[in-house]
């Protein structure tokens, strides 16, 4: 027989191991039916656990002699379960990223991932050509030229704008703990914290690069740290961004997010994971931006290891360091608006604009929210080339003399005398555009969920042929360039050769093999022999001779009223985001547009 002990030690194993067996039958049918571990079973667990410690709290408080060591530890346990039921409770409350059903974060991560590459990448430009234009110069005492105060300011303000986008990038996501890490949420749980945590190496990386670039001459820095009121610039604006990206507690997010970036590789398997979600690329790529980190010397692992322990990878970056008003500042950090496809401009006041224009019109359109064109100075960030649709452009040339006669030109100069003679009989512009760009002038007359295509605009999928309702957005101003129906169509069939040629992200109007919006619109007014046409003056931004959209409506409110002025005011259509409307507006008003703050909540 086996002694009292064993019999009690028996029962007790008993006592524990059945309802332990039963629990993880539990378990595996509630997950196998979507049961989250955060907040369901947590919940499940901590209820049960308040449950039972109150009841162990009454009967020891009850029970003669009473033991008080057994009443704290049940009165404690009360408690660690309400503070549990809280953090599930706090975990589980919906945010903007876990808002979204599977379909649209899966449309809107694919968005977000390749403007968090397009932004890295600008930055990391704008950080390497000055340092191959040696700017500043390696020299604490050197007084900048000129030339290098326009370049360095310039290149700031156009990194400080990369920098906003991809924070705002990084605000979005940081919410990934909220999907939890069971199987049903845990591709969205890894896929949401690579690109947080790619988006703060991207920040750190890059600003500890252009922070040493600076550091070369002392009076760089006080340059830039000087105000800048015409650029939006407070005093110690650069200062002010080591401070808030370059800092210990930076650094500490940075170890917190490798730390545990190694625990979802061990304990999930997420680099397996991530092939299967097509994200290993953005793991590749924060694992060179960490040794990239190291290699600079700039992270103290020995300081910031205590700090890494109790510091989350959530912040909450000042909003002083962005050339916004407080207003608007503050309505951005805190919100992340995604009216993707949704725009102020709509159908009817489209129409009525569209009523207004002719072939050859010059558009400059903002998209508010829409966070490509941050890198980008001024209020207006794109540039487009009026069309009209395949008939209305007909009208327009197809019977003009002079359009006619140099379609005659062309056609002879490209087939011969024979051809010629054919093409003196049908000299239409609208059918020499169709037999020369052929597999253009079939995308042209295409449309769009049964809206015509009637532009031609440079986006990241490259030239293409777009919808009014595509490229206006939230607002919209139309210029009229002051030149002659065969000025404006040589300008319309040099548009047509550029069909199919890819964006240029390095703003590059030297080479005409990648083409960006504007580049697109001065390409193509761009006098050359035998064509007329109008030379908008390059401007310099980070080095770069190049042509902001801005600069159309800067170049309209300069030359208003001139008889030498470039362009004649078509229509303007502004917009309230307070008010969620967009409606046409004045001359007087477009005139003041180039000056606003590119953030349209800090408009009144």
């Amino acid at each position: 027989m086996a002694d009292a002990a064993t019999i009690l030690n028996a029962r007790r194993a008993g006592h524990v191991l059945v309802p332990v067996g039963f629990g993880l039958l539990l378990g595996f049918w509630g997950a196998d039916r979507g049961m989250r571990l955060v907040p369901d079973a947590v919940a499940i667990a901590a209820s049960t656990l308040l449950l039972g410690c109150l009841l162990l709290s009454y009967a020891f408080f009850n029970s003669k002699p009473r033991s008080r060591v057994k009443l704290r530890a049940s009165v404690a346990g009360v408690v660690v379960s309400v503070l549990a039921l809280g953090a599930a409770a706090w975990v589980a409350r919906p945010s903007p990223l876990t808002s979204q059903d599977s379909g649209e974060f899966a449309s809107n991560f694919a968005v977000d991932r390749q403007r968090y590459r397009e932004h890295q990448q600008g930055m990391a430009r704008i950080v390497e050509r000055l340092r191959e234009a040696s700017i500043p110069p390696a020299d604490d005492q050197a007084v900048l030229s000129a030339d290098h105060e326009a370049i360095l300011l310039d290149a700031w303000v156009a990194f400080r704008d990369y920098a906003m986008a991809l924070d705002q990038i990084r605000r979005f996501y940081e919410d990934y703990y909220r999907f939890d890490i069971s199987r049903h949420e845990r591709g969205r749980h890894l896929q949401s914290f690579l690109l947080t945590f790619a988006a703060e190496l991207a920040l750190y990386d890059n600003a500890a690069r252009l922070a040493a670039q600076i550091a070369r001459n002392d009076n760089a820095k006080k340059y830039l740290d000087a105000p800048h009121p015409d650029r939006h610039l407070p005093s110690g604006s650069f200062s002010l961004m080591r401070q808030q990206l370059l800092g210990a507690r930076d650094q500490a997010r940075v170890i917190a997010g490798e730390r545990y970036l190694d625990s979802l590789r061990l304990t999930i398997d997420a680099q397996r994971l991530a092939v299967e979600l097509g994200v290993s690329p953005m793991w590749r790529r924060i694992d060179q931006s960490l040794a990239a980190i190291d290699a600079l010397g700039v992270l103290d692992r020995s300081e910031t290891t205590v700090r890494a322990d109790l510091q989350g990878l959530k912040r909450g970056l000042k909003r002083a360091w962005y050339p916004v008003q407080k207003g608007a500042a503050e309505a951005l950090g805190d919100t992340r608006v995604r009216r993707i496809g949704n725009y102020l401009i709509d159908q009817p006041l489209r129409e009525k604009v569209d009523a207004l224009l002719m072939p050859g019109d010059v558009l400059i359109a903002r998209k508010n929210w829409y966070l490509s064109n941050l890198g980008l100075p001024g209020f207006w960030p794109h540039a487009i080339l009026y069309l009209g649709t395949p008939e209305k452009l007909a009208r327009h040339f197809d019977d003009d003399e002079a359009v006619r006669a140099w379609v005659s030109q062309q056609t002879a100069a490209a087939e011969g005398d024979q051809a010629a003679g054919a093409a003196t009989r049908e000299p239409r512009f609208s059918r020499w555009l169709e037999r020369r760009f052929a597999s253009a002038w079939r995308a042209y007359g295409r449309s769009d969920h049964g809206e015509p295509r009637r532009v031609i605009e440079a986006v990241s999928e490259g030239v293409v042929f777009s919808t009014l309702g595509y490229c206006a957005g939230d607002y919209l101003a139309a210029l009229r360039p002051r030149l002659d129906k065969l000025a404006k169509a040589q300008a319309i069939a040099a548009a047509f050769s550029q069909v199919g040629r890819p964006y240029d992200f390095d703003f590059d109007f030297a080479t005409d093999h990648a083409i960006v919006c504007t580049e697109l619109v001065w390409r193509a007014y761009r006098p050359a022999k035998g064509k007329s046409g109008f030379d908008m003056p390059l401007v310099s931004v980070a080095g770069r001779m190049t042509l902001p959209a801005n600069h159309f409506a800067a170049t309209y409110a300069v030359q208003h009223g001139s008889d030498s002025r470039l362009f004649d005011f078509i229509a303007f259509v502004d917009a309230s985001e307070k008010e969620q409307r967009a409606f046409l507006s004045t001359e007087e008003s477009f005139r003041q547009t180039h000056v606003r703050p590119k953030w349209d909540v800090a408009q009144e």
